[in-house]
């Protein structure tokens, strides 16, 4: 019989101990998120042999070239647990930020009901870029006040739900959100409230009494935003993805296929910012990544809004050419004078004039 001496046991814990330290450190999860280059969709190209853009109602043109959107990945929080050793690897990381998890969300992670509001804001940056490349080709728009969300226990909720369209109050119609905060708040407070709405292609009429809100108004506890449409129908074959930082992207791509002339002519073109119904270009979030997902897909120039210079300033990937724009014009611009060779402008972009379409 052998008998292990006191060094041999002391060797045996430490190697126990060191596995169990490496397995907590795959297993277990840590307050964390980690933000990297995302992957990027080619909205002129196909996924599964499908097109990721359809334009249909109006004549649509052939293009060539990639348009690429961008986006950020995201582990820990929103994209599920983050243990020690991938947030060591970011930290180390020149294309990696670690972010405390309470920082990055103060109000807790996303909950399912926050990602469908993001689906929303997604759904509504394309309705967004409808009408800025409606406006841009000259086409007409409509605009119609949808229920973008309907706050929890509040005046509406179980009456009112998302995606109503509103098309009357008190029998006064209704064509722009921004009126339907007008025709609540000058109302006294514990008013009834008669909508009609539409609702799955039905009439609804809808009784809401009125609270009071923060400002001692009337409300009815309810979000809403403006639903865009034009002479032609545009559909984005795209899945899981949030926020209106594609905006910009999905405009260019309609005014592409809307116009006889190829605007890219076979180049590879990559980009990120929201867009307005009026063709205004804004600010978005982890632009640094984004480029660095550009360049890695091979695109040679990239479109970001001019509101994000400081974040652009410093961080363009070698070979990427960044140009700011403020308008949807301004994006159009830069494609045709980076094809013509022509100067392009760069951050600062503080003298730098343009028009909104």
């Amino acid at each position: 019989m052998s008998v292990k001496s006191p060094h041999s046991r002391w060797a045996w814990a430490a190697l126990v101990l060191v596995a169990i330290v490496a397995v907590a450190a795959v297993v277990l999860p840590v307050p964390f998120v980690t933000k990297s280059p995302g992957p990027v969709f080619d909205v002129l190209g196909e996924i599964d042999g499908q097109p990721v853009l359809e334009i249909e109602g109006a004549k649509s043109f052939s293009t060539t070239g990639m348009l690429d959107l961008t986006t950020v990945a995201e582990s820990g929080g929103a994209g599920g647990n983050l243990n020690a050793i991938s947030a060591i690897f970011g930290v180390f990381s020149g294309s990696t930020s670690v972010v405390p998890l309470d920082q990055q969300y103060p109000d807790g992670p996303p909950s399912e009901q926050d990602r469908e509001r993001q689906e929303l804001v997604f759904a509504a940056s394309q309705s967004e870029a409808l009408a800025a490349a409606a406006n841009y080709t000259d086409r007409p728009v409509q605009t119609e006040a949808v229920v973008f969300d309907v706050v929890p226990d509040g005046p509406s909720q179980g009456k009112l739900e998302r995606g109503d369209v509103i098309e009357s109050i008190n029998g006064e119609t209704i064509s722009q959100a921004s009126a339907v905060g007008e025709a609540i708040s000058e109302l006294p407070v514990g008013s009834d409230v008669e909508f009609a709405v539409e609702r799955d292609d039905a009439a609804e009429e809808v009784q809401v009494t009125t609270a009071a809100g923060p400002e001692g108004n009337s409300v009815v506890g309810i979000f809403v935003d403006n639903r865009y449409s034009s002479d032609f129908e545009a559909t984005i074959g795209l899945q899981d993805i949030g926020g209106p930082s594609a905006g910009m992207i999905f405009s260019m791509a309609m005014v592409d296929k809307l116009t006889k002339e190829d605007l890219l002519m076979g180049n590879h073109v990559a980009g990120t910012g929201t867009i307005t119904a009026a063709g205004d270009v804004g600010p978005i979030g982890g632009i640094d990544k984004k480029m660095i997902a550009a360049q890695s897909a091979g695109a040679e120039l990239f479109l970001g809004p001019a509101a994000n210079c400081e974040d652009i300033m410093g961080n363009e990937p070698e070979g990427l050419q960044v140009v700011p724009v403020r308008t949807l014009d301004d994006s159009v611009a830069a494609v045709q004078d980076w094809l013509a060779n022509r100067d392009l402008p760069g951050c600062p972009l503080e003298n730098r004039t343009s028009e909104s379409s």
